[in-house]
């Protein structure tokens, strides 16, 4: 079933256009510009999805006499060291700036999810060679205890032994 919108949406006629867009890159995060004089904030749409991109739309009427409108579309694979949940975006001026924060590999920040990440492989890796080293221990001890019973045993043979011959 067909709604207003969708009918009234199909009477347009849509100029496809691709804004000027700059990044701007720093250690913590990384800016996209994306130039678009004329939009208003309720005509953009910015969203994520699970797949690892980030996807910018928007379009407008191009005048109000007619039902020319210009729009846009782009999708860009976000970086592995994004951190998702903390992007922001803002417009002012007619320029949209979409921030992505990046994951800081600094030592003594220990509010960043990597240095969280590390901290856990480091215990991971920690925990792993403790077992690895309990279980040499172990195997260790259990071999000593094996031989002195064997000792024990034998001393205990060869005493009977020498009580049932004399």
């Amino acid at each position: 079933m067909e709604t207003n919108a969708a009918v009234a949406s199909s009477h347009y006629l849509y100029e496809d256009f691709e804004p000027f867009c700059k990044w701007l890159t720093e250690k913590e995060q990384e800016t996209l510009e994306i130039d678009l004089k004329g939009f208003k904030k309720e005509q953009l749409k910015v969203q994520t999805n699970n797949k690892g991109f980030l996807t910018i739309y928007g379009e407008r009427p191009l005048d109000a006499s007619t039902s020319k409108w210009s729009r846009f579309h782009k999708e860009i694979r976000l970086s592995k060291n994004c951190i998702v949940n903390g992007i922001s975006a803002k417009f002012s001026n007619g320029i949209l700036s979409i921030i992505m924060p990046k994951m800081v590999k600094a030592r003594g920040k220990e509010n960043t999810k990597e240095a969280f990440l590390e901290a856990t492989q480091h215990v991971k890796d920690d925990t792993i060679e403790k077992h690895s080293i309990l279980e040499v221990t172990r195997k260790k001890r259990a071999i000593e205890v094996a031989v002195k019973v064997v000792a024990v045993v034998s001393v205990v043979v060869a005493i009977g032994t020498y009580i049932a011959i004399s």
